[in-house]
């Protein structure tokens, strides 16, 4: 691993909160507090593009986000649909607001941040069924901001990346009448936590197998491991998809089923493009601690916008 994070992430793990919580609910919001704590008396990140444009948007009754614009943008503009990490139980456009700032500056695309609703107050499905509810709102609004719904990405990191994984499968089926040109996936949840894969054997930086399988029963508990909508890499068959990015991390426990589904992804004749980090960790590329921080992430940042900038041209 590479030094200075490693330095980073002791001292990120030094700084945990206790005592630890007694209840589910309580570990939920105990983690939720984490996660915005990371934001708060933090360097600024380098080169954060604070000229991109954004706002809060009302995608349904009780679903909100955030639209974010490049500055000075070129038109028709791509519209990326993105579902933050944080194990289905934490994370928000707030969490995510530096990078999806970053992106919209380095792609020139629009992105819509969606705040899906969270576990365990709101278990599977109900994060799919507000993806599903924002992918339809930006279909439908995209060009009162110079979007063009003929050039819309799903993307999504983590636990988000599953969301957008479900959602990709099920826009491929033909059903919804809605059609997209790309997806990202961001070191994905893509397979049940008793799948056994290798790097889950391995020891993260508070990530672990423990916390993993505790969001899979928040989450999903009472749904089968089989189910293609909580475990991807379990749909069969799996159809031909538009052009992928997936991005992996050697330092992660979901390592080994983020590229299991590169290969399955591969096997269906989909195109991927596989960004594999040997020297970091999970959520490398979108923490706010991390992101504009290590050259790694400048990288892998760099890497996902030229080919995004290239597979959502406009034909």
């Amino acid at each position: 691993m590479d030094p200075e994070l490693r330095r980073f992430l002791d001292q990120r793990a030094s700084e945990a909160l206790s005592p630890e919580p007694t209840s589910d609910s309580e570990r939920a919001l105990l983690n939720r507090d984490r996660l915005l704590a990371a934001l708060v008396d933090r360097p600024p990140i380098a080169g954060l593009p604070n000229d991109v444009l954004s706002r809060a948007v009302e995608l349904g009754a009780a679903l909100k986000g955030r639209l974010y614009l490049p500055a000075a943008p070129p038109e028709p503009l791509a519209v990326l649909v993105y579902f933050h990490g944080g194990g289905w139980v934490c994370g928000s456009s707030e969490t995510h607001d530096p990078f999806c700032r970053l992106l919209a500056e380095a792609a020139a695309v629009s992105i819509l941040s969606v705040d899906y609703r969270l576990a365990p107050e709101h278990p599977h499905p109900a994060a799919l069924e507000d993806a599903f509810e924002a992918v339809r709102w930006a279909a439908h609004h995209a060009a009162s901001w110079g979007g063009d719904v003929a050039r819309l990405v799903i993307a999504g990191d983590s636990a988000g990346a599953n969301v957008a994984a479900a959602v990709a499968n099920r826009l491929d089926s033909g059903t919804t009448g809605i059609a997209f040109c790309a997806q990202i996936l961001l070191y994905p949840v893509t397979d049940h936590p008793s799948a056994s894969h290798a790097s889950y054997a391995e020891t993260g930086y508070g990530f672990g197998a423990e916390f993993m399988h505790w969001v899979w029963r928040m989450y999903a508990g009472a749904t089968s491991a089989d189910d293609p909508d909580v475990s991807p890499l379990r749909r069969s068959p799996l159809r031909r998809l538009p052009p992928t990015f997936v991005a992996t991390a050697e330092h992660d426990i979901l390592r080994n089923e983020g590229l299991a589904y590169v290969d399955k992804l591969r096997s269906a004749g989909t195109p991927v493009v596989h960004h594999h980090s040997p020297d970091m960790h999970h959520n490398f590329l979108v923490n706010p601690g991390t992101v504009g921080r290590f050259p790694q992430c400048q990288e892998a940042l760099q890497v996902l916008a030229t080919w995004l900038r290239r597979t959502s041209e406009v034909v």
